[in-house]
């Protein structure tokens, strides 16, 4: 863990992943749902964006994939992450995005022509995988590129939950770095001899909830995952106030939490509880307290630079005009869903009618609660009810209609660049759509379907050629399918399905 590296885990690429969390639209609904104002060129789509620490650039790229108005600049050290993203952007005809391979200090140091100022900044994880030097580099871009107005989205590891993982990292860190062997061999040695610690009880094991299960969830975790999670030279976690405090330094205030059920207080706290954090008379303690109370273990926040509140009028009007579009089919919507915050119901004559309703196609605020049925349940609860489906990626908001064609367009080139991928694997696993601004997960075998139908070709067939080729059976009610015929067979029981169910929806979202 040294040279070019700086500390950071080096040797193995980070998990292939794509991330809704600043995609423009769901910016926008966070932040006017909190009380800001957001940046304009978020609505229009002439914004600057950049993704320091990108990794292999998947965000970025469907980002820019979705927004050809916009402009786009993702870094990476890593060149495999850069070499990658910038063959995807070739490939796509992406002429909005540039992908650089330099560290923090190199964009710093970038010599010519002065840098584009940015409306928004990303920086996922890096917060907590960087020094403090790095940091402060860090900083020191936002201070000098991010427009007034413009947002920052972070996401770190918190305290106090993340306390609990402390132990089970210096186990990994020290047992990876006494082995020998390829990295994932180590990591693999090194978990099962957690494991088997776990397994002895007594001591930090057990007096911690929940150490066994963390430890079981990573035999199941690629070695990429685990190297990057908990492998850095550098690791922090962070109470959200002395996040708050740093980031300060660039003239960042804390807007909110980037997802908007996070900002519910009452999904997560008592009354009692609620009342405590009210007594802090600074709003970065009150967020801190409440973190306290939940064990929070990760953060994922908003920070604005001269971020303008709207009035109670203003705010409601925005929400009023926002549009919103479901992501799956209303009989699709569960009764009951497991979230970050405990189980939440999901009561069948608020959410069948508004499932019903947003399965027509982009719905505001408004033109639903014009819907007697939705008027009846009132419009804190149809607004509570959207804040729920939209972070569960149920529902999601929509761009204005201004724009879809160019739009629609240069998503149809993106994923187009993406199925070809899907001959080979699962990833980038998301296609871009216009109507959202963002992605839509897609499997590897619908990707296939989808490809076969761009090209002409016979759906089954086409997907079990690629799919044989990797050495991939298919399976039925716990049966293995056997043969080629069988799996064809499976396949085209699939399709028909996806004909039937996914694929009009993914059309009604531009996605084809």
């Amino acid at each position: 863990m040294s040279g070019w590296t700086e500390g950071y885990v080096g040797g193995i690429d980070y998990i292939r992943a794509v991330y809704r969390d600043w995609s423009p639209a769901l910016l926008r609904f966070a932040l006017t749902l909190r009380g800001w104002r957001p940046p304009a060129a978020l609505t229009d789509g002439r914004f600057t964006m950049a993704e320091p620490g990108c990794g292999h650039g998947l965000t970025t790229a469907l980002l820019a994939g979705a927004h050809p108005a916009a402009r786009f600049e993702a870094t990476d050290f890593n060149p495999s992450h850069i070499a990658g993203a910038r063959r995807l952007a070739d490939d796509a005809g992406l002429t909005n995005a540039v992908f650089l391979e330099e560290s923090f200090a190199d964009e710093a140091r970038r010599q010519g022509a002065p840098a584009p100022m940015l409306d928004v900044v990303a920086l996922h994880g890096v917060w907590s995988w960087v020094s403090a030097a790095n940091r402060a580099i860090l900083l020191d871009t936002l201070r000098r590129r991010l427009k007034p107005g413009g947002v920052v989205f972070v996401s770190y590891n918190a305290l106090p939950g993340t306390l609990a993982h402390m132990p089970l990292r210096r186990i990994l860190v020290e047992r990876c770095a006494e082995g020998d062997g390829p990295l994932p061999e180590r990591i693999e040695r090194a978990v099962a001899f957690a494991a088997r610690m776990a397994a002895q009880g007594g001591g930090w094991f057990a007096n911690t909830d929940g150490v066994a299960e963390r430890i079981e969830q990573l035999r199941h975790k690629s070695a990429n995952y685990i190297a990057h999670e908990y492998l850095n030279g550098d690791w922090t976690a962070f109470y959200h106030a002395d996040v708050v405090r740093e980031l300060a330094g660039a003239k960042l205030e804390f807007a909110g939490a980037a997802v908007p059920m996070e900002q519910l207080d009452d999904l997560t706290l008592s009354a009692a509880q609620r009342a405590l954090a009210a007594e802090a008379r600074d709003p970065a303690q009150a967020e801190t307290l409440r973190d306290v109370m939940t064990n929070r273990s990760f953060r994922r926040d908003l920070f604005v630079k001269g971020g303008e509140r709207l009035s109670a009028a203003e705010r409601r009007a925005l929400l009023g005009a926002s549009r919103f579009v479901l992501l799956v089919a209303p009989d699709d919507l569960p009764e009951v869903a497991s979230t970050p915050v405990g189980r939440l119901s999901f009561a069948s004559a608020l959410y069948r009618p508004l499932g019903e309703a947003l399965a027509e196609g982009p719905q505001s605020l408004d033109a639903l609660l014009a819907r007697p049925e939705l008027a009846a349940q009132g419009e804190e609860a149809v607004l509570r009810a959207l804040v729920l489906l939209t972070s569960l990626a149920l529902a999601a908001p929509a761009m204005p209609e201004a724009g879809r064609t160019d739009r629609q367009a240069q998503a149809d080139r993106f994923n187009g660049a993406v199925l070809e991928r899907h001959r080979y694997g699962d990833t980038p696993g998301q296609l871009a759509s216009p109507l959202l601004g963002a992605g839509v997960a897609v499997s590897r075998i619908e990707a296939l379907f989808l490809l076969a139908d761009r090209l002409g070709e016979e759906p089954a067939a086409f997907a079990w050629r690629h799919l044989s080729a990797d050495g991939i059976t298919l399976g039925r009610d716990g049966e293995r399918c056997e043969g080629d015929e069988a799996n064809r067979a499976e396949l085209a029981r699939r399709h028909a399905r996806f004909g039937e169910g996914r694929r009009p929806l993914l059309a009604g979202l531009g996605v084809r």
